[in-house]
């Protein structure tokens, strides 16, 4: 199951109209792997205009996650504690990889 991930994930990252949005395919691999770190690690190797674009609308996809500290991974089937653990690797790796003008103002409070 593993390969068909990563080959969908990769696909997903480089289609421009993907038929599942980016962030639902993420958030599928995630949750299925229970690992946030490869999923993360690909999409940063994608360095293209089109991953970009996925990034900028996941991020607003998650606005409202992303505030107010719940997680997104509604399927999550381990235990809370590694569901929150996992979204903040995910807000951590977000905050690095977003710029000013891709991430509204105040939707990182902690970073000043």
């Amino acid at each position: 199951m593993a390969g068909f991930l990563e080959a969908w994930w990769t696909q997903v990252l480089r289609m421009e109209s993907p038929p599942t949005p980016a962030c639902e395919v993420f958030e599928t691999c995630v949750t299925a792997s229970s690992s946030v770190a490869p999923w993360l690690a690909r999409w940063e190797a994608e360095r293209g205009t089109v991953a970009r674009h996925h990034l900028t609308e996941s991020v607003d996809w998650w606005r409202e996650e992303l505030t107010s500290d719940d997680s997104p991974f509604t399927w999550w089937w381990g235990t809370a504690a590694e569901e929150q653990a996992t979204w903040h690797e995910v807000k951590t790796w977000l905050a690095a990889q977003t710029q000013a003008t891709v991430v509204p103002d105040g939707l990182w409070p902690d970073r000043q």
